[in-house]
């Protein structure tokens, strides 16, 4: 017979003690999952795309696919720049479930005011895959649904030309935006593929909201660039053509462009400039072709980072050289990139450091 062993009932309570209860409070990720430079931001099942930087540095904005949505939008987000949980969704909540709403592409000003793309699209069998409505909207971060729609797109442009697209939107100053009109295409790998998304920069476009009727007008020499960034002052924006391996520089006051920049090998594309410096994608899987009938296509799954100093040209590769970055945005100090990094069809955000 085993001998049965007593605890005093003191040693019981003590064994079965509990803390005092967790209270209320902010308990979301801190700080990234692996800190060793480069960072990854995000582990988002979906797509994170189109980062830019929040006033002041310590925040990130992006657009962020929501596939815990049932009607799958796309939101703006916003993340800790240092990584961690997000703070913030950006939403049009009280639209329906049977369409998909995605705002992307958000340019922010000083104080506080933001420029970004709106669509909307039914998702009803055999519809058209591109948007049904699509504008580009002046908002607040604060109220980003309280919008004032600056262009509907697509749109025929000055030069003519139909834009299909706006994407690398920048403020020039309170009252002037410049961006990249794109055409839009959707072509098939094959006939029972899912189509593909190829956008290819058609030309440079500023947009004057001043009056109550925006003015767009086309920069001068611009035809077929591939990307812009604002400089140093609004008189001055950076840009790549589709296709080449150099950075333009065009000035408003003087109308003239010069080149600031040539990586030699590689189509160079997606520039962003702060501090006297720039960062541009490189090579890798990108293709420019140009059809008698289709017209040009330049289809890009991601390349090299390369940061190049203005004053001496010294250029740097930066990142991961096995990575395939698109979409680069410069911190205002120009020592890091939040940058979109694409693997298998989808794309996540990982922070850079630029010596």
């Amino acid at each position: 017979m085993r001998a049965r062993v007593l605890f005093p009932a003191a040693a019981l309570l003590a064994a079965c003690e509990h803390g005092a209860p967790l209270r209320p409070g902010d308990y979301s990720p801190d700080g990234p999952f692996a800190p060793t430079p480069p960072v990854r931001l995000t582990w988002n099942p979906g797509i994170d795309v189109s980062p830019a930087w929040l006033p002041g540095g310590d925040d990130i904005l992006y657009a962020a696919e929501r596939l815990d949505r049932v009607d799958d939008d796309q939101c703006l987000a916003v993340l800790p720049a240092g990584g961690g949980g997000i703070r913030r969704y950006l939403c049009r909540t009280t639209a329906p479930d049977d369409s998909v709403n995605v705002f992307a592409e958000a340019a922010l000003a000083p104080d506080g005011r933001m420029a970004y793309v709106r669509t909307a699209s039914h998702r009803l069998p055999g519809r058209p895959i591109s948007p049904d409505v699509q504008s580009l909207v002046l908002a607040t971060v604060t109220n980003p649904s309280a919008a004032r729609v600056l262009r509907a797109i697509a749109y025929t442009a000055p030069s003519g030309r139909v834009h299909q697209g706006v994407s690398h939107i920048g403020w020039l100053d309170s009252t002037r935006l410049v961006y990249l009109g794109e055409a839009v295409t959707y072509p098939r790998p094959c006939s029972s593929c899912a189509p593909d998304t190829v956008r290819t920069g058609i030309e440079i476009v500023t947009l004057d909201f001043a009056a109550p009727t925006p003015v767009l007008a086309v920069v001068s020499g611009t035809d077929g660039a591939s990307s812009v960034s604002v400089g140093t002052t609004g008189d001055t924006i950076y840009y790549t053509r589709n296709g080449e391996s150099r950075v333009y520089r065009y000035a408003f006051s003087s109308g003239q462009t010069d080149t600031v920049h040539d990586f030699g090998a590689g189509i160079a594309r997606d520039v962003s400039l702060a501090d006297g410096r720039l960062v541009a994608v490189v090579g890798g899987a990108v293709t420019y072709t140009v059809d008698s009938v289709l017209g040009a296509a330049q289809v890009d799954s991601g390349g090299e980072l390369h940061a190049v100093t203005l004053a001496t040209g010294a250029e740097t590769l930066v990142g991961d050289p096995a990575a395939r970055y698109r979409r680069p945005s410069f911190s205002s100090t120009s020592t890091r990139v939040v940058v979109e990094s694409w693997i298998s069809g989808r794309a996540d955000l990982w922070l850079v450091d630029v010596p």
